[in-house]
């Protein structure tokens, strides 16, 4: 196990660095001076703005999921860098990746997840004490936090001993509508705004391991939505400026914030949908912090969005699949891949090869309704008709 110098000893690794940060600045003037050429000619200034077009236009899809190091790596606030306070924050750091490859909010205290906490440091493969912005410090100043890093096999194993659920890491992006009145104002929420709930709504998700996207507000977002729009629940307006981003799951927030004190307290409603559907779910809640607010909207939707991507823990199946369109060796080694990328899949093996259709069998604690849906969601794999295997799907492979 890896564990880092004490934290006040990473200020002087950054003295190391002077010469490749003067590269740096002059591969960026060079940059500067070629884009400034590339621009003086007419044609290509249309040809840049083409580019500039497609950019901004691009669906947020592409980083739907979650990676490694977000599902995987946890922050944990901490007193000083004592053992004892290393080994209290590894628990509930423990807690908290389960929490986040379960879904579930509340992890039952089995006899594997007892004896896990007893022994956190059988989980990680490193620590670092480092500063954490998140909030919570009295006088706004960066915290001290553990930042511990699983490792995903052991997590998994566990998760399985214990007979808990496993939520497929190739999670999509949910899209936070949020408006909020205050002193007879409303507000829309934006990416990257400086409003607290926002922040506190993206701290709140990282820790559920929910993926979460706020809407740009550019000029395409205001010419179909204001804050009007969300204060009075218009969820078909809502969708079709979720469509642009190639995002189909809302979560929408209207609320009231009111100073008290030093702390603003926020009242209102959370609702969250598949945009497919239109069935949605509503919480209200009063008197709350951002943080508190937060949580209760991520808590909504991870209670509502989860189960559909969720592995729970019962008998073992063995299906077989039939897969065409792999030619290639390579084709091969991406679909294999590609299978197990697949937390709940923990076996993929190669029954036949008859006509260049590929019969595998899959070993997985998923049902045949529910592994063919996670399977075919981003396609990759597509299902297809066939009347030679009536009785055994029959999926097509797009490389």
């Amino acid at each position: 196990m890896r564990e880092y110098k004490p934290l006040y000893l990473n200020v002087r690794w950054c003295s190391q660095y002077p010469p490749e940060l003067a590269t740096l600045r002059a591969v960026q003037i060079k940059f500067v001076e070629f884009m400034t050429h590339l621009t003086s000619s007419v044609v290509a200034k249309y040809r840049f703005c083409a580019f500039l077009l497609v950019l901004l236009t691009v669906p947020l899809s592409g980083i739907a999921g979650i990676s490694d190091e977000q599902l995987y790596t946890v922050q944990q606030p901490v007193d000083d860098q004592s053992q004892s306070n290393r080994q209290q924050a590894a628990r509930q750091a423990l807690l908290e990746v389960l929490s986040r490859v379960t879904g579930l909010g509340t992890i039952p205290r089995n006899q594997q997840i007892s004896n896990a906490l007893a022994q956190p440091d059988r989980f990680y493969s490193e620590y670092v004490f480092v500063r954490s912005d998140n909030a919570g410090s009295q006088d706004g100043a960066a915290a001290l936090a553990l930042e511990v890093r699983f490792q995903e096999q052991a997590i998994l194993e566990l998760v399985r001993a214990a007979r808990l659920p496993i939520w497929w890491s190739g999670r999509p992006l949910s899209m936070a509508w949020m408006v909020v009145e205050q002193n007879g104002q409303r507000s829309l929420l934006r990416d990257g705004g400086p409003l607290e709930l926002g922040q506190a709504l993206q701290r709140q998700a990282r820790k559920r391991g929910l993926p979460v996207a706020l809407p740009l507000l550019d000029l395409q977002d205001n010419l179909q939505v204001s804050p009007g729009i969300v204060w009075g629940n218009f969820l078909p307006t809502l969708i079709r400026a979720t469509d642009r981003y190639g995002i189909n799951q809302l979560v929408v927030g209207r609320m009231r914030a009111q100073s008290v004190g030093d702390q603003t307290l926020y009242s209102g409603d959370w609702q969250v949908a598949f945009a497919e559907d239109l069935v949605p779910v509503t919480i209200n809640f009063s008197g709350l912090s951002a943080e508190q607010a937060a949580n209760v909207a991520t808590e909504l939707a991870t209670s509502y969005f989860a189960p559909a991507m969720t592995v729970f823990a019962g008998d073992q199946f063995d299906h077989t699949l039939h897969v065409d369109e792999v030619t290639e060796i390579a084709q091969y080694a991406r679909m294999m891949k590609y299978f197990r990328q697949f937390e709940f899949v923990e076996e993929v093996t190669v029954a036949s090869i008859v006509d260049g259709k590929m019969a595998l069998n899959v070993s997985t604690a998923a049902s045949a309704k529910l592994l063919l849906s996670l399977l075919t969601r981003d396609g990759r794999l597509a299902t297809q008709a066939s009347e030679d295997y009536a009785a055994v799907p029959s999926l097509l492979w797009r490389d």
